[in-house]
């Protein structure tokens, strides 16, 4: 079976177990409001020159007493950065009961070649594509959260192939890494205390892998090495479907512009690495390359880059000469 045609078995048998109403899928009650996991959709891969769509939607929760943000984030597939991003105003640890949460599963495709597994740093997401789509193809996506590195070892950017994977892996320590544990271990062998999880995906960039994790808590967070970690359960989804040669590709892109039904989105996260002096000036240098300034209302776009919420938002100019044309 092709990589291909796993993804897309894989979308009918979520889409499967949504109308049985089994496993994660299962449709939840409508009181209390309540989120689902949104990791398996289609996706349309951008021509070339043509803004990427929007995947997913916004959905939203009513949080339960005892619940933190970690909670909502994980019951949704998300990391803890998008769910903190998305409700500022709201404690993270001890959200009052019958708040609502806005969950952040809508997102704007970053720019990359569409192909195998494409990992946005700054977003801290992983989106993986068929490695033979095509420019304008409907395409089974899966994306999940990530862990990345931290700023004294951040995760790199550039291209790179699958290498290798491996099961219950084991850690032989970097001694870089050993110096910073509180009891120095050279190997680490598979179990619950390995950091590498029950999997990992060896990449032919460096030393670097995407792996699980034993602390699932570490997910959309500023964590590793350099390496990219993902929750156990996504993690054990993955792997089977990745195989040596797979393309793949680190991008850092902050600020991602889209197009969905002629109006055009712009989603803002923060420069997590620090490598952007201004990220208003980046926003607009990124708005002119896409060929949008008469298109976006740059108050809107101001607003979007002060929030950095990391949720699509709506920037399209009152009078952009699109809706002119459409009569609207």
């Amino acid at each position: 079976m092709t990589i291909h045609r796993a993804l897309t078995a894989t979308l009918a048998l979520a889409a499967a177990l949504a109308i049985a109403g089994c496993g994660s899928w299962r449709p939840r009650p409508a009181a209390p409001p309540t989120s689902e996991k949104i990791s398996m959709i289609w996706a349309r891969v951008p021509l070339d020159g043509e803004l990427p769509s929007l995947v997913g939607h916004v959905q939203h929760h009513r949080v339960t007493p005892g619940e933190t943000l970690l909670d909502v984030a994980r019951d949704a597939d998300l990391g803890f950065r998008e769910v903190r991003d998305a409700n500022p105003t709201i404690d993270e640890w001890i959200p009052p009961p019958a708040t609502d949460v806005v969950v952040p599963t809508r997102w704007i495709l970053p720019r990359s070649r569409y192909r195998g597994l494409v990992v946005n740093v700054p977003e801290m997401r992983l989106y993986m594509f068929p490695p033979d789509s095509k420019p304008g193809e409907q395409v089974p996506l899966l994306t999940w959260p990530v862990g990345i590195g931290v700023e004294e070892a951040p995760s790199p950017k550039g291209t790179f192939t699958v290498r290798s994977k491996d099961k219950n892996p084991t850690w032989i320590v970097p001694a870089d890494i050993q110096k910073t544990m509180d009891k120095p271990k050279r190997v680490v062998p598979p179990g619950p205390d390995n950091p590498l999880g029950a999997y990992r995906i060896r990449l032919s960039k460096g030393l670097y892998s995407i792996h699980g994790t034993d602390d699932p808590w570490s997910i959309g967070r500023l964590t590793t090495h350099g390496c990219i970690r993902l929750y156990p359960e996504d993690i054990e989804t993955l792997y089977p479907l990745v195989r040596p040669g797979m393309p793949g590709e680190l991008v850092y892109e902050p600020v991602k512009f889209g197009e969905e039904s002629g109006r055009v989105y712009v989603e803002v996260h923060d420069d997590v690495y620090r490598r952007i002096p201004s990220l208003e000036r980046h926003a607009f240098a990124e708005m002119q390359k896409a060929k949008l300034t008469a298109r976006v209302d740059p108050e809107l776009l101001r607003a979007a880059v002060r929030a950095k919420s990391g949720v699509p938002v709506d920037v399209t100019a009152s009078k952009s000469p699109l809706r002119r044309i459409a009569g609207r």
